[in-house]
């Protein structure tokens, strides 16, 4: 019998099904937290750039954005529909982050933020020259800021 204040084994493992939940919600937004913290002091320290989409060639960074993989995982509109549709990593289209963020993401990737995101993304720091990752963040950065135009249906920036 169970005294009163007492649970079964039943209603305890229920409880714990439902912290396990929470806990795994928590450590991910805990590592998006830490993720955007450490980029944080980059993009402060850099408001010295000259353009506001950084020193990238966008036209560059449209090609790597495809032949890189980033349109795997991530929507953005700028890039078309039919190039750009990946779920694995955040919709670009519903971020706005600065150019230094956007280039320390690329450089050093982030962890798996679960459980909206459950891999983590590459740094490109050792597959990327440094020109390349400024390319495809001033890109990213004018895709996700309203500089490009998405393209007519059935077409691509990429041509």
């Amino acid at each position: 019998m169970i005294a009163t204040g007492q649970t079964s084994s039943r209603g305890e493992k229920h409880l714990i099904g439902k912290m396990s939940v929470r806990r795994r919600v928590g450590i991910g937004i805990t590592a998006l937290a830490l993720a955007v913290g450490i980029a944080t002091p980059a993009a402060l320290g850099h408001r010295t750039s000259a353009r506001a989409n950084g020193p990238g060639d966008v036209n560059a960074g449209a090609q790597i954005f495809v032949h890189y993989f980033c349109a795997d995982c991530h929507t953005m509109r700028a890039a078309g529909y039919d190039v750009s549709h990946g779920i694995l990593g955040p919709n670009l289209d519903k971020l706005h982050a600065p150019y230094v963020v956007i280039k320390a993401t690329v450089e050093n990737g982030l962890p798996a933020a679960l459980p909206l995101y459950p891999t983590q993304m590459v740094g490109f720091k050792n597959v990327l020259t440094a020109q390349q990752i400024a390319d495809v963040s001033a890109y990213v950065y004018a895709g996700t800021h309203g500089l490009i135009k998405p393209p007519a249906k059935g077409t691509t920036t990429t041509g």
